[in-house]
């Protein structure tokens, strides 16, 4: 029985994001324009062409071609494809594409190619990650894929309605957190005090980060209205009752999760492997190896967790720099602050796991002696 609580364990979480899901559609767009649909289609024949190099970016063409495209819906559209140098879907026969369809009524229908269809391109290159998942990692990289699916389910299906439509973003988002830490820890590792341990130092440490999230926000005067995407949102709360205040944090919370996860789930298995080899070790001897074990993993996983925000904001930076933004203009930005308080929170998060882990770990093994006297 032992053996199917994790199948049990995700067949309810998932059907618990089912009805989240029915429950909190997602029905409310801030511009519906019925005219215009993008359609599926393959370039079937490119009827002629005058391109160009780009002076601005080199390595793309601009100019024009005159393209026929069948639709999904098995219509044929000939239509001038325009490339310009920020909108350069330069395409050939049997190039498959996403047609922007502007079909008024009583007007001559227009047509423009949106973007390249990526949809067989983007399952092809998951299927060839889980393929390589499992055959790497055998059984523990199925479980490894399983849960990663399970993961994205509970996030689009769970987490984002119910945020859009005015839930509070740190509570689901910790709810999504708790489940997905089970579901991939019980998953991979089965179920043990060893996960146990894992999954409850995992929220904790989350839990904990929270408090340096509040003290370096009030410091740095940062709330989720400092967000780029703030002026549409504001929009969307009229309708649905968004908070946008909490979706900072909450966003953080789930970008560290993997990493806390990671630090977590490390140690634990280290020390219970140490208590398996020494029963004589003490409850402080654990403590110790724990600790020991956790400062050597604490900078690479910051230094993971900083490079990973600072490094989607490298085109920011050299716009910044281009506009010949001053140095106490850059230090006093949102875009700075925001970093800061996202690599900062993040950081906390895995090194609070460390000593958090550690002390649950030994007090378990405490406990355990305690019992194997008795």
């Amino acid at each position: 029985m032992k053996k199917f609580i994790p199948i049990i364990m995700v067949a309810i979480i998932l059907i618990g994001i089912v009805a989240v899901w029915i429950t909190n559609p997602i029905d409310y767009q801030l511009y519906n324009n019925e005219s215009i649909s993008y359609v599926r289609g393959k370039v079937t024949a490119v009827h002629s062409q005058e391109l160009e190099p780009s002076t601005d970016l080199p390595g793309r063409n601009v100019g024009v071609q005159n393209v026929t495209v069948r639709l999904s819906d098995k219509r044929e559209v000939t239509f001038d494809n325009i490339l310009s140098s920020t909108h350069s879907i330069e395409v050939g026969a049997g190039t498959r594409v996403v047609v922007k369809c502007d079909e008024p009524e009583g007007i001559t229908p227009g047509y423009s190619i949106y973007n390249y269809d990526r949809s067989s391109g983007i399952l092809a290159a998951l299927v060839i990650f889980i393929a390589v998942i499992c055959f790497v990692g055998k059984m523990k990289g199925l479980y490894a894929a399983v849960a990663l699916i399970v993961s994205m389910f509970i996030i689009g299906g769970g987490l984002i309605p119910a945020v859009f439509n005015g839930y509070s973003p740190v509570a689901a988002t910790l709810v999504a957190c708790m489940a997905i830490s089970a579901v991939t820890l019980i998953l991979l590792n089965g179920f043990s005090p060893k996960t146990g341990a894992a999954i409850f130092s995992t929220l904790i440490g989350l839990g904990a980060s929270a408090i340096l999230y509040v003290i370096v926000a009030r410091l740095l005067s940062i709330t989720g209205y400092n967000l780029e995407e703030t002026e549409t949102m504001i929009l969307i709360t009229r309708e649905t009752g968004l908070k946008i205040g909490e979706l900072l944090f909450s966003g953080i919370l789930l970008a560290s999760l993997g990493a806390v996860m990671d630090t977590a789930m490390s140690i634990a298995s280290a020390l219970f492997e140490i208590a398996d080899a020494k029963k004589d070790i003490t409850q402080k001897e654990l403590y110790t190896s724990g600790m020991n074990i956790g400062r050597d993993m604490i900078g690479t996983m910051c230094q993971t967790l900083v490079l990973a925000f600072t490094g989607g904001a490298v085109a920011s930076i050299l716009v910044m720099l281009a506009y010949g933004t001053s140095l106490h203009r850059f230090l006093s930005s949102d875009f700075l602050a925001l970093e800061i308080l996202q690599a900062l929170t993040g950081s906390f998060a895995v090194i609070l796991t460390v000593p958090i882990t550690a002390y649950f770990c030994a007090s378990l093994h405490k406990n355990n002696k305690k019992s194997s006297h008795r």
